[in-house]
């Protein structure tokens, strides 16, 4: 056994002997003529890059697209080779269109002491990032020695438009609907393998490469103009933190516009627009500064949403029958909760009230005594069945759920319940909110938003579309229909009142609420409507956070919505919805005997209701001297 082991051993070591000397055998003999094979043998892998795919609006403008830059790039192997005429007349003709000298451009062309290209090379960039014209100078010049390599670059041919909805791509840095439907915009690149022999170009295989798809947005750039500029008067008229608006299509859930303030020019995202000191930060504060300035508002941020909330809760608890359009309420300007008192917008009450007027006054009282009518139980199921504490599901990057910022049903107290029902106490995002309003003007259903309404590949095919998903019903279509008539009255006679267009019915709801510590007394102050209320097409939503100076509840954003709505109704050519039956303004009612008013509202062909049952009128709602439009409801109370 020890034999057999100790001749295996030898036989290795005679083989090992045997494989060294042939190595070194085929180093001493053919060693030159490998090395020089080598040499004249190279092999040039070019990436040919994709387009990447466009980005549309909703009417085939471009939003984003790729334009081709190119590389210089010197083959210095193949300029060595040429005639000296050859390349004087190459490096002269590239030093007069690029503005480079030529004594760099032939330093490039140095050799070692022994007579060899310092630049041993077929790939040599020389400059980087030319116009398609510079490339095409070079190109007519057919210059030997040198190609150009195509590359592209993003270009937002509308700046800052939409920058927080298109975002941007930057290498790996995405934003926008730039990252989430990368996979669609980015295409696959192709190959140009060249082979050399020496300085000439033995072969070459061409690989084409794959464009990316083409993005068609639900935006659509008149609206976003409109939207923006809503932005920007907002922040006029109340200097805040941040302003924003959507604008979206409450039947199916396409955003149409989404605009904040904080905006950046996706063609040079890292250029801060309005701070001056940006260069003086350090690189962690430049990072959060620009990760914030990034930041989408509409699905990324929180607020407590305040009185656009009471909507939901009136229409949960009609579901629940728990009230009725006849329930009515006092008011005495504060409600007493265990050991708080909290106060209406109304200090000094607004009465005994029906629900139309609670509504359309936006009474705390009335809707906290609603809210704790409901239950923990009650109102967690519909705050939850309205989207609050979800995420919307939108086509968006880094949307949040907020789920942490409102209370579970085992938390809710009567005090949190209290202050819940009057959207405060737990925060939203934007897109959560405008969904949840969205169901009041479509019949109950919560909508899934969406901003990308197809996808087409290079050859113009659909390879993705967007269809309206109903996510659930909240709340029932009867609930929204009466709750439609009380927000074309909060429009029309009550904390609305500035947000109406004449001629046009319009659904909506102011909001105000407190943020973070009540102490500091910070505010976001909202409106939330629809339009035409009768089949609403358009829903929007104003935003105006943390306001300098604010001071007090009268505040609202129903200024910014109206002009807002004027340029959509104009845009989108909308007929009047309403039409004056008289030029008079609606009689005061008051210490009329109720068979009088009753003939004179017949003749004025307006609806009307008797509550009490007394002979003469006492109140009415909406009050004298109010215009008087068609499918006008008056109020008539006799006790």
């Amino acid at each position: 056994m020890k034999k057999r082991i100790h001749l295996a051993f030898i036989m290795f070591i005679i083989m090992f002997a045997i494989l060294i000397f042939k190595i070194a055998f085929i180093q001493t003999v053919y060693g030159k003529r490998y090395e020089h094979a080598a040499a004249s043998q190279n092999n040039y892998d070019e990436v040919v890059p994709a387009s990447r795919g466009r980005i549309f609006d909703s009417n085939n403008t471009v939003l984003a697209e790729s334009v081709p830059i190119y590389d210089v790039i010197l083959e210095p192997i193949i300029l060595d080779s040429l005639n000296e005429t050859e390349r004087n007349t190459s490096v002269s003709s590239l030093s007069s269109i690029l503005e480079i000298s030529e004594s760099i451009l032939k330093n490039y062309l140095s050799k070692d002491e022994k007579g060899n290209l310092i630049n041993n090379t077929y790939y040599l960039p020389i400059a980087k990032g030319i116009s398609s014209e510079t490339a095409r100078q070079i190109e007519d010049k057919n210059l030997k020695g040198v190609w150009l390599e195509k590359k592209e670059k993003r270009k937002y041919p509308y700046g800052t438009s939409a920058c927080h909805v298109i975002g941007f791509v930057n290498g790996t840095n995405m934003r926008g609907i730039e990252k989430y439907y990368n996979s669609y915009l980015d295409g696959k690149d192709g190959r140009i393998v060249k082979q050399y022999s020496g300085a000439n170009l033995s072969s070459i295989e061409y690989y084409e490469p794959e464009n990316g798809c083409d993005v068609i947005t639900t935006i659509d750039s008149v609206i976003q103009k409109a939207a923006e500029d809503a932005v920007l008067e907002a922040m006029e008229m109340f200097p805040c933190e941040t302003a924003s608006v959507i604008v979206t299509e409450p039947s199916t859930g396409k955003v149409l516009a989404s605009a904040s303030s904080g905006i950046f020019d996706p063609n040079t995202p890292s250029v801060p627009l309005d701070n001056p000191n940006f260069n003086s930060l350090s690189y962690e504060e430049q990072s959060a500064y620009l990760n914030n300035l990034w930041n989408n508002y509409n699905v990324s941020s929180t607020f407590e949403p305040g009185s656009i909330f009471k909507p939901m809760l009136l229409c949960g608890a009609l579901d629940e029958n728990i009230i009725s359009d006849n329930s009515t309420f006092l008011c005495e300007g504060f409600m007493q909760v265990a050991d708080r008192r909290i106060h209406c917008i109304k200090r000094t009450g607004h009465g005994s009230e029906t629900l139309e007027q609670a509504v359309s006054a936006s009474c705390n009282v009335s809707m906290m005594d609603v809210g704790l009518k409901m239950g923990a139980e009650l109102f967690y199921k519909y705050q939850t069945d309205f989207g609050f504490g979800s995420k919307t599901g939108i086509d968006l990057p880094s949307e949040v759920s907020a789920s942490s910022l409102r209370y579970s049903p085992e938390a809710l107290g009567p005090v949190e319940l209290a202050t819940g029902s009057i959207g405060q106490s737990f925060n939203c995002t934007p897109i959560q909110a405008i969904t949840a309003f969205n169901a009041l003007a479509n019949g109950g259903y919560i909508m899934k938003p969406y901003v990308v309404n197809e996808i087409k590949d290079s050859s113009g095919m659909t390879v993705y579309k967007n269809e309206p998903v109903k996510v659930k019903q909240a709340v029932s279509s009867e609930s929204c229909a009466l709750m439609k008539k009380y927000l074309i009255s909060v429009v029309d006679n009550g904390t609305g009142k500035k947000a109406k267009v004449e001629g046009y019915s319009i659904a909506g709801k102011s909001g105000t609420g407190e943020q973070g510590n009540r102490d500091e007394d910070t505010y976001t102050i909202t409106f939330a409507g629809y339009f035409p209320a009768e089949d609403p097409k358009i829903s929007a939503l104003v935003i105006i956070d943390k306001p300098k100076d604010y001071a007090d509840g009268v505040t609202t954003a129903a200024p910014i919505f109206k002009t807002l709505a004027e340029k959509i109704i104009d845009y989108m050519n909308f007929e009047p919805t309403t039409v004056s039956i008289e030029t008079n303004p609606l009689p005061d009612f008051t210490g009329y005997d109720i068979s009088d008013a009753e003939e004179v509202l017949t003749r004025l062909g307006l609806e009307f209701k008797i509550v009490g049952t007394e002979e003469t009128v006492v109140n009415q709602f909406p009050k004298g001297e109010t215009a008087v439009y068609d499918k006008m409801e008056v109020i008539l109370y006799t006790q």
